[in-house]
């Protein structure tokens, strides 16, 4: 929106800006994790009746990731305990992984993380997945590179 790039792929933004074009590509799936080995304190918290309000979240900061994660917490009627709140996803499995507590992310981003033996997926209801897709500012989808590219993916 504000010009830094020419196109993006990113999550589809609710609601989407009229000024922008969104070709969808893919929904990614997210997961809660929480590390294989806990500390003390976090096994206890984990096992048999799970107290969510008690257990530490660590969320996306923004975003849509952050959205859906609210709405699922929300849906669960849970007030989380946030932990921490990070910019990348790729430090929401590190500091799972590490032991800080359960987490929100991105399945392709679990899946890819040097950390991914360290974490397990929750059995949890479903979190709304993202939306990813190809975004560029309307004002700009005739220019011959951008229609061009984005026309790969109309057809």
């Amino acid at each position: 929106m504000q010009g830094d790039a020419d196109i993006a792929i990113a999550a589809k933004p609710v609601p989407l800006p009229g000024k922008l074009n969104f070709i969808a590509l893919d929904d990614v799936s997210l997961s809660l994790i929480a590390p294989v080995v806990s500390p003390l304190g976090l096994q206890k918290q984990l096992q048999n009746e799970i107290n969510w309000d008690e257990i530490p979240f660590i969320l996306p900061e923004s975003g849509m990731a952050r959205i859906n994660a609210d709405k699922w917490l929300s849906q669960q009627k849970i007030k989380p305990n946030i932990y921490a709140q990070v910019a990348g996803h790729e430090a929401i499995v590190s500091m799972v992984a590490l032991g800080c507590g359960v987490g929100i992310a991105p399945d392709v981003v679990i899946e890819n993380s040097p950390m991914r033996d360290k974490v397990q997926r929750l059995a949890v209801s479903r979190i709304e997945p993202l939306q990813l897709g190809l975004c560029c500012k309307q004002s700009r989808q005739k220019e011959p590179l951008l229609n061009a590219l984005l026309q790969l993916f109309l057809h």
